[in-house]
């Protein structure tokens, strides 16, 4: 298994500073097996949130790591929680829509 954060951009809060699709990110901590995985699972609690402002699926996929501890199902470890997603040179995946294929793209850390 392995550890991903799965991210939608912005967030359903009505404060226009805070609020909306430039807000701070809707995020989980996911552990799965894959990123298409991952994001499903995400998916599904997206869905049931409060969506008037901001997308009900996922944009983002970071892998923070490998779970080497746990033989159990994919689970949603914390979530959602707000804050600025920020890629810290994980390997990421994007979608710019719900039924696009997840595209994997370079860290900039990978160029230098």
């Amino acid at each position: 298994m392995r550890i991903f954060e799965v991210i939608r951009w912005g967030n359903d809060s009505g404060d226009p500073l805070t609020g909306g699709a430039n807000g701070p990110d809707t995020c989980f901590l996911v552990r799965a097996d894959t990123v298409e995985e991952a994001a499903r699972l995400a998916d599904v609690r997206l869905a049931a949130l409060p969506h008037q402002r901001v997308s009900p699926w996922s944009h983002a996929v970071y892998l923070l790591g490998d779970d080497l501890a746990s033989r159990e199902a994919p689970l949603i470890l914390r979530g959602p929680y707000i804050q600025s997603a920020y890629c810290h040179g994980w390997r990421q995946w994007h979608r710019n829509e719900r039924n696009d294929p997840w595209v994997e793209k370079p860290s900039p850390d990978a160029a230098a």
